[in-house]
Formats: C-alpha cells, sequence, structure tokens
C-alpha cells in the first residue's frame, strides 16, 4: 500500500449516508474517523482510511447488515456517478447503442477513471462476455480473512452503472475474492 494513494470520497460519503444515523457512528469511531461525520471529505481521502472504514463496517454489524449497507452504498455511488459525473450527453447515446457496444465504452471508462476507486490497487478489464473487472491490492479487502467475497461496494457501483447505461437486467458480483484468497478481486458483469 502506498502511504499516499488516494481514493474517491464517495467511499466514505455514500457509506455514511447508507449507514445513517443509528450506526454511521458507531462505524465511523471504530475506524478512528468520526470526524468525517461532521466535516464530510470534500476531496480525495488516504485509502488506508477506506480500507479502516470498510473493516469497521466488518467488525461492526452482523455479516447480513453489513453487505447490504455495503450494496446500498454501491448503489449511492453509481447513482451520484451518472447524476454528476457521466454527462447526459454521453449517457443518452450509449443507452441507444448495442449493448456489447456500450458495454465495451463503458468497461473502458471505468478502466480510464480506476485511480479515483483502487487507490493503490491495480485494475484491469477484459472485455468478453461476461465482462471481467480485476482488481489486485483491492483496499475494500485488503488484510480481510473472509469465506465468502466481501466486496459488494464495488459490484453493486459496478451493477448501477450497467444497468443505466447497458441493459436494466445488467447484474455484477464479485466471483473471486482477495480476502477469500484469491490473487485478486474479481467482479464479472453479465446482461
Amino acid at each position: 500500500m502506498s502511504e499516499g494513494a488516494r481514493i474517491g470520497p464517495n467511499a466514505v460519503l455514500q457509506l455514511a449516508a447508507a449507514l445513517g444515523p443509528a450506526h454511521g457512528p458507531v462505524v465511523f469511531e471504530r475506524a478512528g474517523l468520526a470526524a468525517y461525520l461532521a466535516a464530510p471529505p470534500a476531496g480525495m481521502v488516504n485509502e488506508a482510511e477506506v480500507t479502516a472504514l470498510f473493516q469497521a463496517l466488518r467488525d461492526t454489524l452482523p455479516a447480513e447488515e453489513a453487505t447490504r449497507i455495503a450494496r446500498e452504498a454501491g448503489w449511492r455511488t453509481g447513482r451520484y456517478l451518472l447524476a454528476s459525473r457521466i454527462p447526459p450527453i454521453v449517457q443518452t447515446p450509449m443507452r441507444l447503442l448495442p449493448r456489447h457496444i456500450a458495454a465495451r465504452l463503458l468497461a473502458r471508462a471505468i478502466a480510464r477513471h480506476a485511480w479515483t476507486f483502487c487507490g493503490s490497487g491495480r485494475f484491469s478489464a477484459t472485455h468478453a462476455r461476461p465482462l471481467h473487472f480485476r482488481l489486485a491490492g483491492c483496499p475494500l479487502c485488503r488484510g480481510e480473512r473472509s469465506a465468502t467475497p466481501v466486496c459488494t461496494f464495488y459490484a453493486a457501483t459496478f451493477e448501477t452503472l450497467f444497468r443505466s447505461l447497458v441493459d436494466p437486467a445488467a447484474l455484477a458480483r464479485e466471483i473471486a475474492c482477495q480476502a477469500a484468497g484469491a490473487p485478486a478481486c474479481v467482479f464479472e458483469i453479465a446482461w
């Protein structure tokens, strides 16, 4: 992990929103990030903070609840990207393209902007169908051990984007996770 590696603030902002007042203070306090609830980050944050926050989520709440909240935070992030980062002038034509072309364009855009969500991790994409995104050194599960994949936040973000821009029935799921012993986290996107 690079000390200077940064991740966009949505990993923090959208998780805070998904946690709400019932769980937010406990999880953020456990991660040592309670100050972010009073003064949310306006720019990129240290990836170590994001790692600590998602570890605190899994350590504090029952597994099902933590997964549900991480998924909601991912959906929120996807909706934010659609509303604020992907201009309508790009979205409208993408929705009119054949699905395989729209999927390839979206996958390339995600790969170009991976620096905003993978910190010091290494992102790559295969453009076959189904698509596969690979994230080695994933900050969300760094140092974790789990029998099942835990990077639901990323899967939900990808799914939200693909459902809006490629196919309303698109599904994204994590099929391999470093927390479960895989060499990288792998996300499969099918439509």
